[in-house]
């Protein structure tokens, strides 16, 4: 555990403290990578779809050593990262040291590293608020590894790894959005990326942005997530055995979507109608900020809040509430769930300028009484420290 003195510095300083401390040596190398804050486009990445994700400011830190025959990780924090000790090669343990141990295995792999890892974590990136601390410590353990182990690879190939790891180790059936993200968002913009063929754009931020933790934390792995995916594949058993050529729920025409909905039950109908409109919105949510627009921006940010309560229905009635109140208070755009959904935290967008005075309305909202609120900065993408 890191000292006071320790925890005001850096997460990169204070993981090579608990790295020194738990292993008694220097770390051979350390990384760092961002949490994410999707803009708009939820659950839409797995389809396949377009999203508008930046870097946070916030980062997890990783160092890694060598360890002869183990895998261990430990943290600065026991309470939300517990030690984990495993045989090397590690196996799945069902806890949150899949993340580290995943991430370690795949870089291991790619690189030929052989005889362990000693890993220490130290993160500024808040847990299950829905800004994937889970894809910060993917991508900032395989930099390091990669770091150790005397490679570089393409920022791309590095989000890939921890999407793998995340995927198929952990077992969580996510899309590519918060790696990529994590791994190879440019400072201070955000990208529109393309997750069928992985292509992204820079996308200019003309607005403040701020983040409400509800409290209600969210992982994602007991949530309705899986289900998700699984009405999804569903739904498009059924499209496609009508329309073979269809190969991505976002490839149906939005003019074609009531003649499809016709051949789904419910709830399938409201899972497609979500992932097709979304989709249109981050399009035309790219444009609006491109083109200097932030009121269009905030239309289509609260339009996204009405279908992922509505049509995916995985917000709750404590989120729906913060977004609401959020709404009310001057130069504020619009407001959502940002993130997988099941809790976690709304989004608030304010106009350029007003990000700090809007975060002070909300953190004295007596009635709310929201845990964490903070004017967003945003950061760039994963780096060797």
């Amino acid at each position: 555990m890191v000292n006071a003195s320790q925890q005001s510095r850096g997460p990169v300083a204070r993981a090579v403290a608990v790295f020194r401390e738990a292993f008694g040596a220097d770390p051979a190398a350390v990384a760092s990578a961002p949490g994410r804050i999707n803009l708009i486009g939820e659950h839409i990445d797995y389809h396949g779809g377009h999203v508008l994700p930046a870097a946070t400011l916030e980062r997890t830190a990783v160092a890694v050593g060598p360890l002869a025959g183990r895998f261990r990780a430990v943290s600065e924090d026991p309470a939300a990262y517990p030690a984990t000790d495993r045989v090397w090669p590690p196996s799945r343990a069902g806890d949150w040291g899949d993340y580290v141990a995943g991430s370690a295995l795949v870089a291991a792999t790619a690189t030929g590293w052989h005889g362990g890892v000693a890993l220490a974590v130290a993160s500024d990136v808040p847990v299950g608020a829905g800004i994937s601390s889970s894809a910060a410590i993917e991508v900032a353990t395989i930099t390091a590894l990669l770091a150790a182990a005397g490679r570089t690879l393409p920022p791309l190939d590095i989000a890939k790894l921890g999407h793998d790891a995340e995927a198929n180790f952990v077992g969580m059936p996510c899309g590519m959005m918060d790696q990529t993200a994590s791994a190879c968002a440019p400072p201070r913009q955000a990208i529109l990326l393309d997750c069928a063929t992985l292509t992204w754009s820079a996308v200019d931020v003309p607005v403040d942005l701020v983040l409400a933790d509800s409290g209600e934390r969210h992982n994602l792995r007991d949530s309705g997530y899986a289900e998700r995916r699984r009405e999804g594949d569903a739904a498009m058993a059924l499209i496609r055995g009508r329309h073979p050529a269809i190969v991505n729920m976002v490839d149906i025409p939005p003019a074609q979507l009531p003649e499809l909905l016709k051949l789904l039950p419910r709830p399938l109908d409201l899972r497609v109608r979500h992932v097709v409109n979304e989709n249109q919105r981050v399009l035309l949510a790219a444009r609006a900020l491109e083109a200097g627009d932030p009121e269009a921006f905030g239309v289509l940010v609260n339009a996204t809040h009405a279908s992922l309560r509505d049509l995916y229905e995985c917000s709750t009635p404590r989120i729906d509430a913060i977004a609401e109140a959020a709404r009310g208070l001057p130069h504020v755009l619009g407001a959502r769930l940002v993130g997988g959904g099941w809790g976690g935290a709304v989004l608030v967008v304010c106009r350029a300028g007003s990000g700090g005075a809007v975060a002070a309305r909300l953190r004295g909202d007596a009635a709310l009484a929201l845990p964490d609120v903070r004017h967003v900065q945003l950061g760039g993408g994963a780096k060797v420290e």
